[in-house]
This record gives structure tokens, C-alpha cells and sequence, in this order.
């Protein structure tokens, strides 16, 4: 199943064309379904994207197969043309960092994005967007990272009194069949089942008891990236582990940076 979040229904408009998407009524919020993808139109800003994300997740509690993408405009400085779209590694939200995983070959310029509560009419030196965040915090609670895509396309400069819903419709549809092979390259990497042997499989399971959640499925997605990119190489995992949970976490972040690099 496809997850498709936008904050606009100017936004989600090419796509119910594409798949011949109908609307539903199960949730407070507007949704648009077919036996495939489900796109959910959030609303503006972190707030609304989180709760209705959530309401979305909680209603149809998704599979390992499963992906979500964010897909939507954004304000940027002027080395970021307009039209031009963007695949998003990094999420700021004030003090906060949060980091899609991208296992997969693409086109796009990757790009961090600034997470705001407002229209941004300032200068910034990164794009800006008012949902990321929101359906980040949302969606990491039911997806691993390397499920989840944010692109972004660039539909002004700062100036987002210039933004009609004509122009949203005409940038959007203008990378349909990017969007799609985005898409379909975020579906087939999803290959971690036959990534590992079973005996592979089990030592990694055991290892990841040593760590807290969220350093397990940092763990987990760095394993699949080093498969993915080194398919005949044997995974090795550090030893000795040490007693003292400081020098765990230090060890694990060294290993990971090790098979990332």
C-alpha cells in the first residue's frame, strides 16, 4: 500500500486523477483511496499534519511493505529554481533533526528542509515547508525510516502571495512521472526480507536487544543500506560489547558511520 500525504487538495489532485482515486468517508479528514494508495489531504501547518496522519496510521495500521511520501511545494532561496523538485534527507524543526532514509538510486537534488509555523516570507537559507515535521513525528511511530519519502517542489522564492492553486496543479503535474518512479524506486527497495540469511537475520535480532528502540531500527536500516550497496559482502557485526550503556551507544554509532560511508 501507498501512503500519500499532502497538505493541499491542489496538491493531491494529480495523483486522484493518475490512479483514479475516490473519496472517502472514514475519517474526519479528506481521504482519497483505491486498492492501492491511499492519499490523505492533511491541512496546513505541523499540528494538523500530525493528527490527521496519525487519525490515517491508526485507521490503517501499515505492513512492512508499505511506504509513505510526503509530497507537496515549498518556499526556497533563489539557488533552487522554481519548478525544480527536491528529495528531502533532512527535516529541521527548531532544535530537532530528523533523518528519511534513502536506500535507493535517484534523480533528484537532495536537499534539508526547514520545518516552519508560518508562511515564510524572510529569506531562509534552506527550503521551507509547514507539514514535514508534523507527519514525520506521526509516521516514524508506524514506518522505519527507509519507508518514508519527502519531496518537495519548489514553488516560490520566499514569496507565497504568488502561489495560486493554478500554479500548485501545473508544478505537480508537470512531475507525475518523476513522482511515480520516485515512488515505485522507494517500493523496490523495500527488499529487506531476502536481505539477510536466516542466520544473519537472528544474530541481528540478538544484537538489537542491546540498544534502545530507536538504535535498533537505526541499526537495521544501516545494515539494509550496506546490503543493498554490497551484495556479496559478509556483515560482521563489532564485538566485544562493552558493559556500560555510554560506550554501547559510542560503539554503534561508530559502526554505523563505518558501513555508511
Amino acid at each position: 500500500m501507498k501512503y500519500i500525504i499532502t497538505a493541499l487538495d491542489t496538491e493531491a489532485r494529480v495523483f486522484c486523477e493518475h490512479h483514479s482515486l475516490k473519496r472517502s468517508y472514514v475519517l474526519p479528514y479528506t481521504l482519497y483511496t483505491n486498492d492501492e494508495t491511499l492519499l490523505l489531504v492533511c491541512g496546513i501547518g505541523k499540528m494538523n499534519a500530525m493528527m490527521a496522519t496519525s487519525a490515517l496510521l491508526g485507521y490503517r495500521i501499515p505492513k512492512e511493505e508499505d511506504i509513505l511520501v510526503n509530497i507537496g511545494i515549498c518556499g526556497a532561496p533563489k539557488n533552487y529554481p522554481i519548478g525544480e523538485a527536491l528529495l528531502i534527507h533532512q527535516i529541521i524543526e527548531g532544535d530537532r533533526r530528523h533523518y528519511p532514509d534513502i536506500l535507493y538510486a535517484h534523480p533528484l537534488r537532495e536537499s534539508s528542509l526547514i520545518c516552519v509555523d508560518a508562511p515564510q516570507s524572510s529569506p531562509s537559507e534552506l527550503p521551507v515547508d509547514m507539514e514535514s515535521a508534523g507527519i514525520f513525528s506521526a509516521a516514524s511511530r508506524f514506518f522505519k525510516l527507509h519507508q518514508m519519502g519527502f519531496i518537495k517542489i519548489v514553488s516560490d522564492h520566499f514569496e507565497p502571495h504568488r502561489v495560486t492553486k493554478e500554479r500548485v496543479i501545473e508544478l505537480l503535474g508537470s512531475h507525475t512521472s518523476m513522482l511515480e518512479e520516485i515512488i515505485r524506486s522507494l517500493q523496490n527497495s523495500l527488499v529487506t526480507t531476502n536481505l539477510f540469511s536466516p542466520d544473519e537475520r537472528r544474530e541481528i535480532e540478538t544484537f538489537k536487544t542491546l540498544f534502545t528502540k530507536s538504535q535498533g531500527s537505526a541499526l537495521e536500516d544501516a545494515l539494509c543500506f550496506f546490503r543493498l550497496k554490497n551484495s556479496s559482502n559478509i556483515i560482521t557485526l563489532p564485538t566485544p560489547i562493552p558493559n556500560s550503556k555510554r560506550e554501547r551507544s559510542a560503539l554503534l554509532e561508530e559502526y554505523i558511520a563505518t558501513i555508511i560511508s
